[in-house]
């Protein structure tokens, strides 16, 4: 792959971050020795990040680092470093010194028998067009927008920069430009309405108007709650509580070597023994979530995989490890096999009318504490969370008791699943343990004729 993405546009990249590139491409160019090979992935952003809490600013500051991680290969045997990079003038020493740590520490060690890498080399420079607005814009913006009510949240947006040169001539350079808004509103005790805002561009419009939707839904979780008794029940499963089955789904249900290994929940579904709704596809899209289409290893990701196909498992996720140790074609997967920008698509319920529809039942906006009750079965327990409302003739009435739910996916998203809305949100990366991360989960809206709650 060599070239520049489509969404490139006139940008040009980050001149700091680039002139980091620029000074890690030329150090793994020119320090090997013998037989070494060297990669080196840049991990970088700039980013300003503000924490709300009652509707006003609470923390506010800038972000700017970058980190690379040195892999050192040599006959077999290889380790990592991970680097700090700070003034232009210094970088070359600190990458000289993560070197002589690295060659210290491989001396002992044994060939690694499924080392990989890609070893012809390729370039390749994605821009993504994107806007974000100053600190100020955005405090003004959510303020406004929260009125009285009780706001509690982050924002965070800026530039990421994902990047990979490799003493094998390997270059490659993702540049993106995002901002967001990861937030609820607190109604006290355990009621809140959770929402998230995000985009590429800037829109102080569209910011104000999600939070502006998720005000209308306080009104509802205001009213005494209602406690339901087990059983069955018709739910509307908002995007943000489809996404997190998705999420759990990443875990090994898409991976070759959880396939290979008897550990993949999709199990059934891979032997032809059980299915998804024919509705239902799910397709791993880089360019739609703007995730870099190359890995640390050097080897290039497709910009779309499809994983389910009219509800029956498509492609697989291969890491270069498992596709040596197996036999098989690699994807460009991480070793973790997990898919970075998985998107269900559309149905043809229209968004607008998915209350009506759901006509009376169980409006869930979000799910928590999702784990596997039988990973063979795919059947998933987990617990309501927010904003979860009892809906009579397609209007939220009460708010409902946290429950759990006990029940298949092959029931769920399969033989139970009546519709998809035709609008898909987008649900970004919101952690930032180690700083911000590409990608996220796209999904529609799910009407469900039955989910099994326990209690």
């Amino acid at each position: 792959m060599t070239g520049a993405c489509a969404a490139s546009g006139a940008r040009r990249p980050d001149p700091v971050f680039a002139a980091q590139f620029a000074a890690l491409s030329a150090f793994v160019a020119s320090s090997v020795r013998g037989g070494e090979i060297l990669f080196a992935a840049l991990r970088a952003e700039r980013s300003d990040y503000v924490r709300f809490n009652g509707a006003r600013v609470r923390q506010a500051g800038a972000v700017e680092r970058s980190v690379a991680t040195l892999r050192l290969i040599d006959r077999g045997r290889q380790a990592r470093i991970a680097c700090t990079l700070g003034e232009p003038a210094a970088i070359e020493a600190v990458l000289a010194e993560g070197l002589a740590t690295l060659r210290t520490a491989l001396a002992p060690l044994p060939p690694d028998p499924h080392a990989c890498w890609q070893a012809l080399p390729a370039a390749s420079q994605c821009l993504r067009d994107g806007s974000v607005a100053g600190p100020g814009a955005v405090i003004d913006a959510v303020v406004d927008a929260a009125g009285a009510d009780d706001l509690v949240g982050v924002y965070a947006g800026g530039v990421l920069v994902r990047a990979l040169a490799s003493s094998l001539g390997h270059r490659h350079y993702h540049e993106s430009l995002s901002c967001g808004l990861d937030f609820s509103l607190q109604l006290g005790g355990d009621r809140a309405v959770k929402e998230n805002w995000s985009a590429e561009h800037w829109d102080a419009a569209a910011l104000r108007a999600a939070v502006g939707a998720a005000r209308e839904r306080v009104q509802a979780m205001r009213r005494p709650s209602r406690r339901l008794a087990a059983g069955e029940q018709r739910v509307l499963l908002a995007p943000r509580a489809l996404a997190a089955l998705v999420s759990l789904l990443r875990w090994g249900g898409f991976s070759e070597r959880a396939w290979r290994t008897g550990q993949s929940p999709l199990a059934r579904a891979l032997r032809g023994e059980a299915s998804l709704h024919a509705d239902f596809d799910l397709v791993d899209d880089c360019d739609a979530l703007g995730v870099p289409r190359f890995q640390d290893d050097g080897f290039e990701r497709p910009a779309r995989l499809p994983l389910i196909a009219r509800g029956r498992p498509a492609r697989r996720l291969v890491s270069p490890r498992s596709a040596r140790e197996f036999g098989v074609a690699d994807t460009g997967a991480d070793d973790d096999e997990r898919p970075f920008a998985p998107c269900v698509s559309p149905g043809r319920l229209p968004d607008a009318q998915a209350l009506s529809a759901l006509d009376t039942g169980v409006a869930i906006s979000d799910l928590w504490y999702l784990n596997y009750s039988d990973r063979d079965a795919c059947r998933v327990t987990g617990m309501t969370r927010f904003a979860t409302l009892w809906v009579e003739r397609g209007v939220p009435v009460a708010p409902i008791e946290p429950m759990r739910f006990d029940d298949s996916l092959y029931r769920v998203l399969g033989e139970r699943l009546a519709s998809l809305t035709d609008v898909a949100r987008r649900m970004p990366v919101t952690e930032t343990w180690d700083g911000r991360e590409p990608g996220g989960v796209r999904a529609p809206a799910a009407l469900v004729e039955g989910l099994r709650f326990t209690l």
